[in-house]
């Protein structure tokens, strides 16, 4: 019901002094900029983030959908062999080149976005795609593992039980 009242008829919206606003990653930037989780002093540091996020929301793009299980889950094994080992293999450089823990020397939202999808496949919602992939990748098991206890995100969760 509130889509025909957003800006482009989609959401998520965030309405910031009256005024709605939209894409979901200017308002992940956003809200990284107000909780301390975007780089503001380092350009570079911003591009990488910036980066991961959007190749996290690609992958998330190309996942094979179809209706016929057998298909889908034939599908999805292709893709995971294929296009989702290329783009984790580039986001676990990223965060090698960083020094093995996320993508910029503070956390950020890419590390928060990155800690979603892989709880997402860890926990079987991806139906297809094998739940120990992430494994292989110590930068991301590890980017992962800081954010779960970063004190932000436990407050977070904490606040909302």
């Amino acid at each position: 019901t509130i889509k025909p009242t957003t800006p482009l008829g989609s959401v998520p919206v965030l309405k910031v002094n009256g005024e709605s606003h939209c894409q979901s990653v200017s308002l992940a930037r956003y809200a990284g900029k107000l909780g301390g989780f975007y780089p503001t002093d380092d350009p570079l540091q911003a591009l990488v983030v910036d980066e991961a996020i959007e190749s996290l929301n690609e992958l998330m793009a190309v996942a094979p959908k179809h209706s016929d299980t057998d298909t889908l889950l034939k599908l999805r094994k292709e893709y995971q062999d294929g296009t989702m080992t290329k783009y984790v293999t580039f986001l676990e450089s990223l965060i090698q080149s960083n020094g093995g823990v996320g993508f910029a020397s503070t956390p950020s939202i890419a590390d928060l976005t990155l800690w979603g999808t892989v709880k997402m496949i860890r926990t079987g919602d991806w139906t297809g795609i094998d739940s120990t992939f992430f494994e292989s990748f110590p930068g991301i098991v590890a980017t992962v593992e800081s954010i779960a206890k970063n004190e932000k995100v436990v407050a977070y969760y904490a606040s909302r039980e």
